[in-house]
């Protein structure tokens, strides 16, 4: 197990201490601290008749007291590759694993361990490492088994051929869409939003085919692995002790925090930093506001409150305006009046363009890049198509 970001948030004494009355395998590779650690920085095991060690990579942000935070290409670089299979659990964001394999060509597989994304079908690097990730939100649980074949390095998903041909015709056939829709189009403003939709999805071609020739790479033998996401809905019973825990703190959250309609003081314009909030730009623009305030975007963080999920930090950034840019909230008890996806999670901060809005420009037709922040086609279940979502809160 690694213990990251948001276990260190409780310090280290913390964590160490429920590390050990629950005896958890905590490894730690890339920490230094002036007191030593109380956890390995790599965990070995025999297995099958394998030999298999475990690294765990902190991110490169954590803060502790008295420690220091190693590069992880540096912290790894020196693992040599041989039949050892080398595991690597990694709190570094989504794509770092690329970089690190070529620093680091002994490291069989990567497990992300902060992200938000599940990968029912493994990455493939060009090292021939896997990375899988099952989601931090405890939804699924990934299992995966081996086929060793002796002599191989290289690791392939035996269904990866296959979902990675399906990604190159999705965005072919979206490519193919937007073509013939662009020959119908007369509209300047459409004829803009739909070339840049093509520019998004010919860049997910390209991702797609690459990721495909890897998933198809022949060269030498390989070992296989077998991965799958094993749903934990409501069938799964919850853990009582656990689950009282969980809901008195859920209690004390709720109870430490003001309503969002009080969330800022009476009198007060909302926002922090260079975001003003909705309300601000309805006096110039009444019809783009009251289409919005009938789109689901209007409603958005009210529908984490239903699902008591506004504390999560998973789910509360994407409900809420600024939380992807530094100047905006941050904790998800403070935000500033910027409740719900308003007029500035489209368009960009407005304080500038409040300010002077004949010369600070925001952006008019926003490209889907912006979109799929949120819109990932995996935090939302897949349920995402942009062709026609678009046009539902177009204004």
């Amino acid at each position: 197990m690694l213990p990251a970001r948001g276990d260190f948030a409780f310090g280290l004494p913390f964590v160490a201490e429920v590390a050990t009355a629950w005896e958890l395998p905590y490894v730690l590779s890339n920490v230094t601290c002036s007191t030593p650690l109380p956890w390995p920085a790599v965990r070995s095991f025999d297995k099958a008749g394998a030999r298999v060690e475990v690294y765990g990579i902190a991110h490169p942000e954590l803060k502790l007291p008295g420690c220091s935070v190693m590069d992880a290409g540096q912290a790894l670089e020196g693992i040599p590759v041989s039949d050892t299979v080398v595991i690597v659990l990694a709190d570094l964001g989504r794509t770092a694993e690329s970089d690190i394999a070529v620093r680091a060509p002994g490291v069989d597989f990567f497990l992300r361990a902060d992200s938000t994304e599940t990968l029912s079908t493994p990455e493939a690097l060009a090292t021939g490492a896997l990375v899988l990730s099952s989601g931090a939100r405890g939804k699924l649980l990934g299992v995966a088994t081996v086929e060793v074949t002796p002599g191989a390095r290289a690791w392939r998903d035996a269904g990866a051929s296959a979902a990675r041909a399906t990604d190159v015709d999705t965005a072919t056939t979206r490519l193919t869409e937007l073509a013939t829709r662009k020959a119908k189009a007369t509209d300047a403003r459409e004829l803009s939003r739909l070339t840049r939709q093509e520019e998004f999805w010919t860049k997910k071609q390209a991702t797609a085919r690459t990721a495909l020739d890897l998933a198809t790479a022949t060269a030498g033998p390989t070992n296989v692995l077998n991965n799958t996401l094993r749903g934990l809905g409501d069938d799964v019973g919850e853990h009582a002790p656990t689950f009282a825990l969980v809901a008195a703190v859920k209690a004390t959250l709720t109870g430490s925090q003001s309503a969002p309609a009080e969330a800022t003081p009476a009198g007060a314009a909302a926002g922090i930093g260079s975001w003003v909030g909705s309300a601000a730009c309805t006096t110039c623009h009444a019809a783009q506001a009251a289409q919005w305030s009938h789109t689901s975007h209007a409603r958005a963080y009210a529908s984490i409150v239903a699902d008591d999920r506004q504390f999560d930090q998973d789910c509360y950034s994407c409900h809420i305006t600024g939380a992807f840019d530094g100047t905006g909230p941050t904790d998800p008890r403070q935000l500033h009046g910027l409740e719900n996806v308003g007029c500035e999670s489209c368009h960009g901060a407005g304080k500038a363009h409040i300010a002077a809005p004949t010369t600070a420009h925001l952006v008019r037709e926003p490209p889907t890049s912006q979109c799929v922040q949120c819109h990932d086609s995996r935090q939302d279940g897949g349920r995402f198509d942009e062709l026609t979502y678009r046009p539902k809160v177009a204004h």
